[in-house]
């Protein structure tokens, strides 16, 4: 990060975890991870989501990347647990994919407690939500997208956040000074590939500015979260600037060696209130996300800087049940189902695949040493009948190494579905190894 404010707030933390008067504890621990992504399918067939771009014969893709990553992490803690300073870096070396070759600092913060009070400052990580497939409400952070397309790899933000507990819950208010991108992958070599290109180069935002003056904003967010019995419930609200783009159409884009269109992002003014409940009832679980958001958007079948603008306001919603079947046939393992039902009130109008779908999954637990767990789901398009498939499964290998397995697949396309038409031949598997320390 640029934000020298940011460093001189991480800075002056250390400087207090670190002074004489203080005694430190030192945590220190680390990733080191090989990764190799396959993709069966040479890419290159599915027609664009924007209509713009012939099949292409000779349009065939890489098909096997290779990449390493490391992720460090320091924290320095006084004794007295009220001053802390936790500095987390990531990066990954990617094959092909030059985008995927970034880094970041996913935490560098300085974090205060004192009583019913906790002051952080600096890049910090925040989640919020309860539900499997999608998480409405969670906005704090940028998704980090060429790390994975499940959304759950985030950036990390910069922020001032100033937290208060009583017994009526925890409230949380958070200035948010700097805006981040969403990256995309490689326009070239990157995948996957949805029949596109994003070039970074031209982002676009509602305030009109440009370049670090644009980034530099004053978003903001509140949340209030509770225990009730068996009730979790969180209440959020967010004002500032939107964390996914809306994708235009550069008309005066030269047209790269792939032949793709090239789009622009443009990241509107945005305000959203959230609402996330979760029930733990026995071996039951009942989650609910909720959310209502206000932006500007272009609007028209060939959507460009030029095109008109609305006003529009989203109504969003997920929620489902979780059921685990404890000691499953005296085995010692635990099995859960879950099955959630995602919606959104544009349906086949949204700019995303959630409009109308039917999430199900199965999480089989070992509870062995080794913390083996799969996770088997797909989505269900009730409208158009697009199914997809993922797998997950994860092992530990002796006291420091994990390994880790992922497919995702589109296995039917519906008709006139251009999300999943795009991702026809973009499914892949990946294979992690990675040392722990």
């Amino acid at each position: 990060m640029r934000a020298t404010a940011l460093s001189l707030f991480v800075s002056t933390g250390l400087a207090l975890a670190a002074g004489p008067a203080l005694a430190l504890d030192i945590d220190v621990d680390g990733l080191v991870e090989v990764e190799w992504r396959g993709f069966p399918s040479e890419g290159g067939k599915a027609d664009s989501p924007t209509d713009l771009t012939p099949d292409t014969p000779d349009d065939a893709r890489e098909q096997s990347f290779v990449s390493v990553s490391g992720e460090f992490g320091l924290g320095l803690y006084s004794r007295s647990n009220n001053h802390a300073v936790i500095i987390r870096p990531f990066a990954r070396y990617d094959q092909h994919d030059h985008e995927r070759s970034h880094m970041d600092l996913r935490e560098a913060k300085y974090r205060y407690l004192r009583g019913p009070m906790e002051v952080t400052v600096g890049l910090d990580k925040e989640f919020w939500g309860v539900t499997e497939f999608l998480h409405l409400v969670d906005i704090i952070n940028q998704t980090d997208a060429v790390e994975s397309i499940d959304g759950e790899a985030k950036l990390g933000q910069p922020m001032i956040k100033l937290a208060y507990t009583s017994p009526y819950g925890t409230l949380t208010a958070y200035h948010l000074p700097v805006f981040r991108i969403r990256q995309f992958a490689d326009p070239i070599t990157g995948r996957p590939n949805y029949g596109y290109v994003v070039d970074d180069n031209t982002t676009l935002f509602e305030s009109g500015k440009t370049g670090g003056d644009a980034r530099r904003v004053d978003d903001v967010a509140l949340r209030y979260k509770n225990s009730l019995g068996a009730f979790d419930i969180g209440l959020s609200w967010f004002n500032g600037t939107a964390r996914e783009p809306q994708l235009l159409v550069d008309m005066t884009a030269a047209r790269l060696d792939n032949n793709l269109p090239v789009m622009q992002a443009y990241y509107a003014d945005y305000s959203q209130i959230g609402l996330d409940v979760q029930a733990t009832l026995g071996s039951w679980l009942l989650k609910l996300e909720a959310m209502s958001g206000t932006e500007n958007r272009f609007t028209g079948a060939l959507k460009t800087i030029n095109s008109p603008m609305e006003e529009i306001t989203a109504a969003r919603a997920t929620g489902g049940v979780e059921y685990t079947f404890y000691n499953l046939f005296d085995s010692g393992t635990d099995l859960g189902l879950v099955t959630e039902y995602l919606w959104d009130k544009r349906e086949a109008e949204a700019p995303h695949p959630f409009g109308n779908e039917l999430g199900i999954g199965l999480r089989w637990t070992a509870n062995d040493t080794q913390s083996t767990a799969v996770l088997f789901g797909g989505f269900i398009d009730l409208d158009s009948d697009t199914t997809s498939l993922s797998l997950e499964a994860e092992r530990r290998i002796g006291a420091s190494f994990k390994a880790i397995v992922e497919a995702r697949f589109q296995v039917k396309a519906g008709a006139d579905d251009v999300f999943a038409t795009a991702n026809e031949d973009e499914g892949f598997v990946r294979l992690r190894f990675g040392y722990y320390f």
